[in-house]
């Protein structure tokens, strides 16, 4: 009895704790923090203090919402995924198709998703309206454009007869008409394979702020891409193509402030996220004018904006990748001033565990996974804060590669 009553006054200390630390000045009134998760493979769905499953004896990955928070998705199955949504008002689940990436559009409930090398387009409140399936069949990879009236996409690159590797070309796709057709434009051919530039395939797209840069990262072959992409801006008129840098090919490792127009990215070369990963800003495009935020002796991986003025980033001491685990440094949160270049502790080590995929929720929290020994969670700090809160526990921990894991196919915050 005394167990029971320990237990239910320690889910209300820490229920009271979480409604006090998410609390938004707005009228008295708040957002409630919202996200899918997985736990021991599950889908899950977290709403302040209260969770629950939303599968059973599932694999499920890479969960996330739509721009409205009514719908989302998620991968299911190991072997051969396939794209399923859930509808947040009804609990409903429907398959929409064999898939290993989706997209939700930014101004409706549309999902680009790609089987292969078929790219489809569906509508989530209309699964059974086939009338824009198949809209190209060599794509590599694709992002909707900023205002949601098409997509730009990456063919597959090919091998050729003669040897080598045909350019990979990048195509804006539109509806045209009611038919379900789409039209297709070539906007920009990349390079030949030459000594100086190199790839087959490339990552999503993002555009800047004023909308008059795209920024991807063009990879070579899988052995070469472990180790080394080249970061490509893009001008949105196909004019001005600049290689801005060497970087590790994972998609949020490069960000563009919220409104101004400066890049940030993980510079550096080599496999291992423990070295050589430098938090850099790209100041001037056309000049390549950078400027490297991380101090002598560290090593930066994930990071999220905080607003324009600031960076928080997972930082770790630099050290060379090692199979024990007990060998390994473990990264904290830093606050970067951008103005002064100097940086602050924004969370505090715990023996064995590292802070990773810091992001920035609507309230201004600080939302990030302390992973390590076996296990992981999501906490939530505030700037300044003394210590952090836990939230969602019991995490899937996420395959680690040389110190980096993809936390998103584990977690997918609705109000970031």
């Amino acid at each position: 009895m005394i167990k029971k009553l320990t237990a239910v006054i320690m889910a209300a200390v820490v229920g009271s704790s979480l409604l006090a630390l998410t609390s938004v000045a707005a009228e008295g009134e708040r957002e409630a923090l919202q996200a899918a998760f997985i736990r021991t493979n599950n889908l899950w769905l977290a709403v302040d203090e209260v969770q629950k499953p939303l599968t059973k004896e599932e694999y499920i990955r890479s969960p996330q919402w739509s721009k409205d928070g009514k719908w989302m998705t998620f991968l299911r199955g190991e072997n051969r995924p396939e794209v399923w949504t859930y509808e947040a008002a009804t609990g409903g689940m429907r398959r929409l198709g064999e898939g290993s990436n989706a997209k939700w559009a930014p101004n409706d409930n549309r999902l680009a998703i790609l089987s292969g090398r078929t790219l489809s387009v569906m509508s989530a409140d209309r699964p059974s309206d086939h009338s824009q399936d198949r809209i190209v069949d060599n794509a590599g990879e694709f992002s909707w454009l900023p205002d949601g009236s098409g997509l730009l996409v990456s063919t597959a690159a090919e091998l050729l007869p003669e040897g080598g590797w045909a350019p990979i070309e990048l195509y804006v796709l539109k509806p045209d008409g009611a038919g379900g057709a789409w039209s297709k434009q070539l906007f920009y051919r990349l390079p030949a394979q030459s000594d100086d530039f190199f790839a087959i395939q490339t990552s999503p797209f993002k555009w800047s702020p004023d909308g008059k840069w795209i920024a991807f990262i063009a990879k070579p072959t899988a052995s070469l891409s472990s180790d080394a992409n080249t970061l490509i801006l893009l001008s949105s008129d196909g004019r001005s193509f600049v290689k801005a840098g060497q970087m590790l090919g994972y998609a949020n490792w490069f960000q563009w402030a919220p409104s101004s127009g400066q890049l940030a990215f993980i510079e550096g070369t080599g496999r291992e996220a423990t070295s050589n990963k430098k938090l850099t800003i790209l100041e001037d495009i056309l000049s390549v004018k950078k400027r490297v935020l991380t101090p002598r002796g560290y090593a930066d991986n994930d990071f999220t904006w905080d607003r324009d003025e600031a960076i928080i980033v997972s930082r770790r001491k630099e050290a060379a990748w090692s199979g024990d685990e007990e060998d390994r440094t473990l990264p904290l949160l830093a606050k970067v001033n951008l103005r002064t270049g100097q940086s602050k502790n924004v969370t505090r080590g715990i023996e064995g565990y590292g802070d990773y995929a810091p992001t920035i929720m609507k309230n201004g929290m600080i939302a990030f996974v302390q992973s390590g020994q076996g296990s992981a969670e999501v906490k939530l700090t505030k700037p300044g804060a003394r210590r952090s809160l836990s939230w969602i526990t019991k995490l899937t921990v996420a395959e680690d590669y040389y110190g980096r894991a993809n936390w998103s196919d584990m977690i997918g915050y609705l109000n970031k």
